[in-house]
């Protein structure tokens, strides 16, 4: 099952998506986040097999759509409806982005990693060995961890990038701060 919200402002559209129990605990926690939860945004739960003619998907051909999926459980059938809906969001001018937080490393761990690669812009696998000394994480470790705060982070930083408009030439004012700063 796939866990969807979708967030549509000036001509633009950003699109959060959680495939997986952990996946979904992080998807929950971003939209808990300050920054979005005074947004209007719209919620789906979809299975695998109507993700081809769900209207989440449809929408106006000008607006310009980000998709940022996190991915924990790579089970095959919704990792190849994922991958198939990205390819062709793709081929639409959409920019995809995925986050991969895996449990085991196997085979089909391999295979499903190498489709993703190929089906978004970008792919981080965020438990690979190396990220955290060459040791897998226990489950009660990844909830809590630096993981979770990445890709909220993340998730802030497309969401931003995204939907608002950035003026180079603002003046920002921090805590504690008597100068200003541009």
């Amino acid at each position: 099952m796939l866990h969807i919200s979708k967030i549509i402002r000036k001509g633009k559209e950003f699109n959060l998506i959680a495939s997986g129990a952990l996946a979904f605990k992080i998807y929950n926690k971003v939209l808990k986040d300050p920054v979005f939860e005074n947004l209007k945004f719209k919620n789906y739960s979809l299975l695998c097999d109507g993700m081809d003619n769900h209207p989440i998907f449809q929408s106006d051909p000008d607006t310009r759509k980000v998709y940022f999926a996190i991915v924990s459980d790579l089970e095959k059938d919704s990792n190849d409806a994922l991958c198939l809906k990205m390819l062709t969001e793709r081929q639409k001018n959409s920019y995809a982005v995925c986050q991969v937080v895996a449990m085991h490393y196997n085979e089909r761990y391999f295979r499903a990693v190498k489709k993703m690669r190929n089906s978004f812009d970008e792919l981080m696998e965020l438990n690979k060995p190396g990220i955290n000394q060459s040791q897998n994480m226990l489950y009660s470790e990844q909830q809590s961890c630096l993981l979770t705060e990445y890709s909220m982070t993340m998730a802030k930083v497309m969401f931003h990038t995204t939907l608002e408009d950035f003026n180079p030439g603002r003046v920002l004012k921090f805590e504690n701060q008597h100068n200003e700063a541009a």
